[in-house]
């Protein structure tokens, strides 16, 4: 009898399990399915650009709606002046007033998130889709932005750099709150049924997203404990806007700490590598063959991945066919942008500030002789840029060689530790199939042995190292990782993918041009289209303004960053200076840019070579023109 009992309860436990099971996988549908966008690139570019997965799931959607409120003591800076936390980081929020005092909830969270988030199913870091909802960064997170001045807002413009976004700030914030021992998915639920009570669901769904929100929790919470010994604990409070512990600031990301970090998975916190969030407009390999400030990557796909992998996501995340085709599309998105797709022109966005027509056409001439050899031009009227000059597409190397102009600027950006072990660890994070994974293994092995060779031991350990995390990713993708490069263009039938092996690291080609990836020691000459939305200037972001830039006017040597506001007549940022005590006071431009701290350095690009402390009338005449011009690029 008690045999029966016990039989009878297993096949209806059984049979509970079966009717789980499927029900689960009926309603995975509703929360995993992916169909390819289809339409202009204008469209899926934009959707893929700007509302695109890309493994960069930052928090529950639900958690994010109440971080407030649950996580104050985390996401407080002490600087906030009636901001928001989205705001006093530097995210796209509306400022009109006519969103109202809504709030963000999981219903209408496609609308009420900053700028530049999507909502993903995604769980970060393992791919896996589920019922809970993400908030993730996408490109337009970075790469989108606004200009206050002081006739208002402009709206928002995709494709320049974010300059008020304090990415890494945020970032520490966030392993604050996930460090928070009294932090539960229980409390985060509480809270925001408490803020959302119109947008509750049902017992069984809450106690899914409950659970997952557990496993998200438990999972970020380990990874970030366990990492605390290679990142340190984060700043908090005030420390999050102060250059003396975050030294990046607004606009800025240290972005070669973070790949040093995990493609190298070594310590980067000696990295002076500062990088402005750069525009990116007119990415077309015609125009621009060369991606970066120092020309290291040459495909725009390449690029993007790099960032989005150096950004959090992990090689698994970017396996997935909506990732991996949102990585191809915002890629191509940025190619055409600025060129098919429009982006408003100085002239569109400030109609009251039109430069004079005979200044613009003398300042071209001015242009032609300074900087067109290595930018190239746009034509006076409008058109095309014109991608020819005698140093364009060149690098211009630190110690001269090759005969370039001898730029001078700060050299932290290509000097850096670990930086001649980047080109192979990138390129063999990411398996090939056939005689590319073949390839990628036996330069991991000849590297070890060269190491060997010349008697270090350290590094031979190392490539030993990246080795063995490549042959367990060869296993994960035995048919390659769908975001292998170099590879052949789809749909190109006699592409040999074979004959691009060359072009890949260790590269054996004659020419760093035809490498897919370099470590040269050198900046590159590329277009400047749109250069009203390139501020603040050179690759560190330690000029704030054009006039600057051509030294109509001294280069300051500390400034406050924050919320500045833009100057038209000067073509960039008001350089707000710190207080009689070196601070800055103002919380909304709280940040101190001391241009004497490591890789932060304002010197050098002197063209023309003129002291703006020493113009004569003729020279300031030529430099004003210059001005004039270079608003209408």
């Amino acid at each position: 009898m008690i045999r029966k009992i016990v039989n009878a309860g297993g096949i209806v436990l059984a049979l509970l399990l079966i009717a789980a099971t499927l029900g689960w996988l009926w309603l995975e549908r509703s929360w995993s399915r992916w169909d390819r966008p289809e339409g202009p690139l204008a469209e899926t570019g934009y959707q893929a650009f700007t509302h695109g997965a890309f493994g960069l799931e930052a928090l529950p959607v639900k958690y994010a709606a109440v971080i407030d409120k649950v996580s104050a003591p985390a996401f407080t800076t002490t600087l906030e002046d009636g901001r928001s936390p989205w705001r006093t980081y530097g995210f796209i929020t509306d400022e009109s007033g006519k969103g109202g005092d809504s709030q963000l909830c999981q219903s209408n969270a496609e609308n009420l998130l900053p700028h530049g988030f999507a909502v993903t199913n995604y769980l970060p870091q393992r791919a896996i889709q589920t019922p809970l909802k993400f908030a993730a960064l996408t490109c337009a997170s970075c790469h989108s932005g606004r200009l206050r001045t002081a006739e208002g807002l402009s709206e928002t413009i995709t494709g320049m750099g974010n300059p008020e976004l304090d990415v890494i700030a945020f970032g520490d914030a966030v392993r604050n709150a996930v460090l928070d021992p009294s932090l539960t998915a229980g409390k985060i639920m509480d809270a925001y049924d408490q803020a959302c009570p119109n947008d509750r669901t049902g017992f069984f769904t809450r106690q899914v997203e409950k659970l997952v929100m557990s496993a998200w929790l438990s999972g970020i919470r380990s990874q970030t404990g366990s990492e605390t010994g290679k990142y340190g604990l984060p700043y908090h409070g005030a420390q999050m806007k102060d250059a003396a512990d975050i030294p990046a600031g607004p606009g800025r990301t240290r972005p070669f700490r973070s790949i040093v970090r995990v493609a190298l998975n070594l310590p980067g916190e000696e990295n002076y590598a500062y990088s402005k969030i750069p525009a990116v407009f007119e990415q077309r390999r015609d125009l621009r063959p060369r991606a970066q400030y120092d020309g290291s990557v040459r495909n725009p796909v390449t690029r993007s991945f790099i960032a989005v992998y150096a950004s959090g996501a992990s090689v698994l995340a970017l396996s997935k066919p909506e990732v991996a085709w949102d990585v191809r599309t915002a890629a191509a998105y940025t190619e055409e942008l600025g060129l098919s797709i429009p982006v408003p022109s100085f002239a569109e966005t400030f109609p009251k500030h039109l430069p004079d027509p005979t200044q613009v056409e003398a300042g071209f001439q001015v242009y032609k002789t300074w900087c067109a050899d290595c930018h190239g031009y746009r034509p006076v009227g409008g058109g095309q840029w014109v991608a020819e000059g005698r140093w364009i597409h060149r690098f211009d190397y630190l110690d001269g060689r090759g005969g370039g102009p001898k730029l001078g600027v700060d050299p932290a950006r290509v000097t850096f530790r670990y930086a001649s072990l980047l080109p192979l660890s990138i390129w063999a994070t990411l398996p090939g199939s056939g005689p590319a994974v073949a390839a990628q293994e036996q330069r991991l092995r000849d590297a070890g042995a060269a190491a060997e060779k010349a008697g270090e031991p350290a590094l031979a350990w190392f490539w030993q190292q990246q080795l063995d995390g490549f042959l367990l990713a060869k296993r994960q993708y035995r048919l390659g990782h769908p975001l292998y490069f170099p590879a052949c263009p789809s749909g190109q039938a006699d592409c040999d993918e074979t004959k691009l092996l060359a072009s890949a690291p260790p590269c054996s080609e004659d020419d760093p041009q035809k490498c897919q990836l370099t470590d040269e020691v050198a900046y590159y000459n590329n277009p400047v289209p749109e250069l009203y939305l390139r501020a603040p200037f050179l690759h560190n972001g330690s000029i704030p303004n054009a006039r600057q830039l051509i030294n109509l006017e001294p280069r300051p040597e500390r400034f406050c960053r924050g919320e500045n506001l833009y100057d038209p007549d000067a073509l960039g940022f008001v350089a707000t200076e710190p207080g009689p005590d070196g601070r800055c006071d103002d919380p909304r431009v709280a940040f101190l840019f001391d241009t004497t701290e490591l890789g932060n350095s304002n010197r050098g690009h002197d063209f023309p070579p003129w002291d703006p402390k020493t113009l004569t009338d003729e020279q300031r005449s030529q430099l004003e023109a210059l001005l004039a011009y270079l608003k209408t690029l």
